[in-house]
């Protein structure tokens, strides 16, 4: 699910929310990392775990930031704030 709007602040907030595996607390806090791949999403395919760290690295680029909140097993939400 995608969702956007403009803040008062003079910021666009950006939440992308998924139902898929999910991140323990440990995991999220790397998952901007390159190459860091989750051990729960190894099974998952052949990924390079380079999709959030260019995702990150765009965001950075623009002034934003980006975050994540997750639950194992059910899912996680990813916030992108950028200034206008």
């Amino acid at each position: 699910r995608l969702a956007w709007r403009r803040m008062r602040r003079g910021t666009i907030d950006i939440n992308v929310e998924d139902e898929g595996i999910g991140m323990n607390q440990e995991s999220a806090a790397h998952a901007f990392e390159r190459f860091y791949r989750a051990d729960n999403a190894r099974d998952a395919g052949a990924q390079a775990g380079l999709g959030l760290a260019i995702a990150k690295w765009i965001v950075d680029s623009h002034g934003g930031v980006i975050g994540v909140t997750s639950v194992e097993g059910v899912g996680s939400r990813f916030t992108i704030r950028l200034p206008r």
